[in-house]
C-alpha cells in the first residue's frame, strides 16, 4: 500500500511540475544595465497561434536577454538573429493554439 501512495505522489509532482512550466528565455548576463524594455501582451483567439517578433539594435554590445512569460504558459521563445555579441537581436516570440501571449523582453548591455 505505501509503494502505491509513493507512486501516485511522484506521478502527481511530475505531472504538476510540467503543467505549471513556463517558457522563459534567459540568455548571457542579466545582471549589467537594462537597456532595452518591451512588455508583449497579445490577446489568445481560439484556434490560432500568436506571434511577435522584437526586434533590438543599438550601439553596445549586448551581454545579456530575458524574456520572462508572465502568464506562466507553454510558448515559444528563440533568437532568431543577433544575440548575445552582437548589437542588434530578433526575439521570436510564439503561442500555443488558443493562448496568449504575455511576455517581458528585456535587453542587458
Amino acid at each position: 500500500m505505501a509503494a502505491i501512495l509513493k507512486l501516485a505522489v511522484v506521478l502527481f509532482v511530475f505531472l504538476y511540475a510540467d503543467f505549471c512550466k513556463s517558457e522563459d528565455l534567459v540568455l548571457g548576463a542579466t545582471n549589467g544595465s537594462i537597456t532595452y524594455v518591451e512588455d508583449v501582451k497579445l490577446n489568445a483567439f481560439p484556434f490560432m497561434t500568436r506571434t511577435k517578433n522584437v526586434f533590438y539594435s543599438g550601439s553596445q554590445v549586448i551581454k545579456g536577454i530575458s524574456a520572462i512569460d508572465v502568464s506562466k504558459g507553454k510558448s515559444k521563445v528563440t533568437v532568431t538573429a543577433g544575440g548575445v555579441g552582437s548589437m542588434f537581436a530578433n526575439v521570436r516570440l510564439k503561442s500555443r493554439r488558443g493562448d496568449e501571449l504575455n511576455y517581458v523582453v528585456q535587453i542587458f548591455v
